[in-house]
């Protein structure tokens, strides 16, 4: 059976929620994986199910989905490009900005730190 595809990004099988942990049975559990590897290697689902347990709104992880967003992509995103996403209202770009540089800061200081061996 085929996986559908939306922009370029593999839909979840059906049955496979993006915005909570999957359930059993489903491929692989998107938290688990998000929260081992480095968010510029996220695939579109594990941007959905960050930007789910983050915001707790289903609504962000399903921009993630319509506007294919990787993680590369996610490390990027500016207050233009949420505010013609759709992310609406101002106060919720904003947080979302805040969570995004966290994300930022956290990679970086995870690079640096493989760098010097720690």
């Amino acid at each position: 059976m085929d996986t559908p595809v939306q922009n370029g990004a593999e839909a979840p099988p059906e049955g496979c929620p993006v915005a909570e942990a999957p359930p059993e049975g489903c491929p692989a559990a998107e938290r688990a994986l998000w929260e081992q590897r480095p968010a510029g290697q996220w695939t579109v689902a594990e941007v959905g199910a960050w930007l789910a347990a983050r915001s707790g709104a289903e609504e962000l992880a399903d921009l993630a989905w319509e506007h294919a967003v990787s993680g590369r992509v996610l490390l990027r995103l500016t207050e233009g490009s949420l505010r013609r996403m759709g992310v609406t209202p101002r106060s919720r770009r904003r947080e979302l900005l805040r969570e995004l540089l966290q994300l930022r800061l956290q990679q970086e200081l995870e690079e640096l730190l493989s760098i010097v061996g720690e």
